[in-house]
């Protein structure tokens, strides 16, 4: 049975959505329990000390730039090679250097779903920005694990209102507009993106279920907190 075919099944929205708050408050508390193991890393440090501190830290977050995802496809019954969500698109071979300066990005996505970007990643603990981000941060935050939700500026007010309920203080979440975006709404994971009319369709949440701290994330499970703070 497809997920789209168990959202629909009598009784089965109540279970849904408790399972889908469970798992959100799951991740708030791992994402303050990262904090707190950062501050303690950075308080205990000691010059001799640094480099222990940071190979704590990058176990921690799951191992960072090429190390394998803690939440392999088997795991998770997502496939980051495939389409896990319908109408979504998928992109492969991704580049993950990192750089200074603009990147030029190819247009056959908006926004970009991965490849080089910025080494300062862009917040993405459930932040909501009115204005539009610069992508070469907000790849960044993808590569983590985070999912990018933009809009188009012609999105009615009440729509941007029901995304900002399902994104606002959880966490790998953060939402911006997107000047020129043809669609209503896109939902974008590195190496993913999905087109919406409606903030109410139901492939919204399932594109979150599968894809906020997913495996199709390089860097699954690292920061998205202590980066870059506005657009």
């Amino acid at each position: 049975m497809s997920q789209d075919q168990r959202q629909h099944t009598p009784g089965s929205a109540g279970r849904d959505d408790d399972a889908r708050l469970a798992r959100l408050q799951e991740l708030r508390r791992e994402d303050a329990r990262r904090v707190r193991r950062a501050k303690r890393l950075r308080t205990g440090a000691t010059v001799g000390g640094v480099l222990a501190a940071v190979a704590v830290v990058l176990g921690v977050v799951g191992g960072l730039h090429g190390r394998p995802a803690s939440d392999p496809a088997g795991a998770s019954g997502i496939d980051p090679d495939r389409v896990n969500v319908r109408g979504e698109k998928v992109y492969k071979d991704l580049e993950r250097g990192h750089v200074k300066g603009d990147v030029d990005y190819p247009d056959d996505a908006q926004p970009p779903v991965g490849g080089r970007h910025d080494p300062q990643w862009q917040n993405a603990n459930g932040d909501v920005y009115t204005r539009p981000l610069r992508e070469e941060n907000a790849v960044h935050a993808l590569e983590h694990g985070a999912v990018w939700v933009t809009y188009s500026p012609a999105l009615p007010q009440s729509e941007v209102e029901k995304l900002r309920a399902k994104v606002a203080g959880v966490p790998y979440r953060m939402m911006s507009p997107l000047p020129d975006q043809k669609s209503p709404i896109r939902l974008t994971a590195w190496g993913h993106q999905l087109s919406v009319d409606s903030a109410a369709d139901a492939r919204v949440d399932a594109f979150f279920d599968a894809y906020v701290q997913g495996p199709q994330a390089p860097e699954q499970g690292a920061p998205v907190t202590g980066g870059k703070v506005t657009p």
